[in-house]
């Protein structure tokens, strides 16, 4: 019979093992830009973004996912549209600068408030191409990266 402490002892001794293998392993060459770039072109990591993204992202979670869902999926209220669905062309293909406007001036009519007065342009526009970037499928749901993020932890 196997116990909680066998299994926790066994999941140690993986986690010890595998820490053992990888300070063992040989490594041909520090992790600079050029390993990032080249582990990038073989490997499309979904999550990687531009810092434009990452920041609407953070806006996004900041304010627009009580009411539009978090990763701009599955709206939480019935009167808050899938935003996803908004910008698309294959949907109801809102421009950049309507879905600006109305996140500026908001839609009091329909519950959106106006975000000027907690949100400049510039985030307005961020949030925009995070949603955009959802929308175009290319971003995956979950906490985006940037390649400036990597780039720091391998120095």
């Amino acid at each position: 019979m196997i116990t909680k402490h066998g299994v926790r002892g066994g999941l140690v001794g993986a986690w010890i093992l595998a820490g053992a293998v990888l300070a063992l392993a040989p490594r041909s060459a520090p992790l600079g830009a050029a390993a990032v770039a080249r582990a990038r072109d073989t490997v499309h990591d979904s999550l990687l973004v531009p810092d434009s993204v990452y920041q609407g992202w953070k806006w996004w979670h900041v304010y627009c996912f009580r009411c539009h869902g978090e990763d701009a999926m599955h709206p939480v209220l019935a009167t808050a549209p899938d935003l996803r669905w908004a910008v698309s062309p294959t949907g109801a293909n809102f421009p950049r600068d309507s879905f600006v406007y109305t996140a500026w001036n908001g839609r009091p009519a329909k519950g959106m408030p106006a975000w000027n007065v907690l949100l400049d342009s510039s985030a307005i526009q961020e949030i925009y191409q995070y949603v955009k970037a959802r929308s175009d499928g290319w971003l995956k749901p979950g906490r985006p990266h940037r390649l400036s993020d990597l780039q720091n932890k391998s120095k």
